[in-house]
């Protein structure tokens, strides 16, 4: 029998909406559910495809490109950007009308990792090591320990280094969006469904449930003193490479590849809000204006001589990776360049 799970009133709302917030779909969006019927198990697949077709918006790539750079100082973090293997399961407990979950960001309705997931999962991996097993109070004073007298911590210990949340990298060409469709084959049904009561047989028909999974990269933020934030990094890679993160990791969802790769370049907010700006007001793409005279024009106006030479180094890194800097294509590619090396423009 089919639930509704949405008033009526709201759903032509949903429906015809033209932008979303990923989180709001997936905790409210889905209307009538009708699992036990081959339309029913249509329409939630359908769901779970208009989710996944959702790009990172200009938001959250203004508000990830901010995270980024107020955590680029080396001396207090460290900024690990690692790649999926394969796919993310994380946050399927939050549920909602689609029975699993993601961890979304409220704000900006984008994947994360919470800073608490990381820190248990490398603290639970290394303390099971032979490292682990030989230095436990090493791992008191990089996680933390509960109050102990006995171990010598009356008062207890707060870990020396912060594992913060890790949010979805939106700079990767090759995955411009988060979030994707996975089947899950569920093959004994009943048995599940009722809870044991009826037996599960060779016999039973494979059930195929769509659910959504997480692709792509994650920056990985640790905040504390040197040498513990380097033991620590150390620790996430191994743990993030051997173990994984979130549910299924045993049939190789969550793992990371273990090389990490700093976040390419210089970051400057102003670059991304005045790109953002100009593409709407020129109707053009990021590409082109990234490389027109018209964001030369707006850096050539920055009185601030601090923030002027931040946005440079930003928009020549992001020129040098697409070869647009030393061979600038185009009269007005030429002019911009100009006015970047003090020339004067034609």
């Amino acid at each position: 029998m089919a639930t509704e799970l949405m008033r009526a009133a709201l759903q032509p709302l949903y429906r015809d909406a033209k932008d979303a917030h990923p989180g709001l779909l997936i905790q409210r969006g889905y209307a009538r559910d009708d699992r036990d019927t081959e339309d029913g198990r249509k329409a939630k697949t359908a769901h779970i495809q208009r989710i996944c077709a959702i790009p990172a918006g200009t938001f959250y790539q203004r508000a990830y490109q901010r995270w980024r750079q107020a955590t680029a100082n080396d001396l207090r973090f460290t900024q690990l950007e690692l790649a999926l293997e394969n796919r993310l399961f994380i946050g399927l407990t939050g549920g909602g009308m689609l029975e699993t979950g993601c961890a979304i960001s409220h704000s900006y309705g984008m994947p994360f990792i919470p800073g608490s997931s990381v820190k248990g999962v490398v603290r639970a991996h290394v303390s099971q090591s032979p490292f682990g097993n030989a230095h436990p109070e090493v791992l008191a004073e990089l996680f933390g320990a509960a109050a102990d007298p006995e171990q010598g911590y009356p008062d207890g210990l707060a870990g020396l280094v912060v594992f913060h949340d890790a949010w979805w990298v939106p700079t990767n060409p090759e995955v411009p969006k988060p979030f994707a469709e996975e089947i899950v084959t569920t093959h004994h049904l009943d048995y599940y469904g009722q809870e044991g009561a009826v037996d599960a047989s060779d016999c039973d028909s494979p059930v195929p449930n769509a659910q959504i999974a997480v692709q792509g990269h994650f920056l990985f933020v640790l905040e504390g003193e040197p040498a513990w934030r380097d033991l620590a990094a150390a620790m996430l890679t191994h743990t993030l490479a051997e173990r994984g993160i979130g549910a299924k990791t045993r049939t190789g969802y969550g793992l990371f590849d273990p090389e990490p790769k700093l976040p390419a370049g210089p970051v400057c907010a102003w670059v991304d809000e005045t790109i953002a700006r100009l593409c709407q007001q020129n109707k053009a793409s990021e590409d082109d204006t990234l490389r027109g005279k018209g964001l030369a024009e707006a850096w050539q106006q920055i009185d601030d001589a601090e923030l002027k030479q931040a946005a440079l180094a930003d928009i020549r890194s992001r020129l040098e990776a697409k070869d647009w800097w030393d061979a600038p294509q185009g009269k007005s590619a030429r002019n911009a360049k100009k006015i970047y090396t003090g020339e004067t423009a034609a």
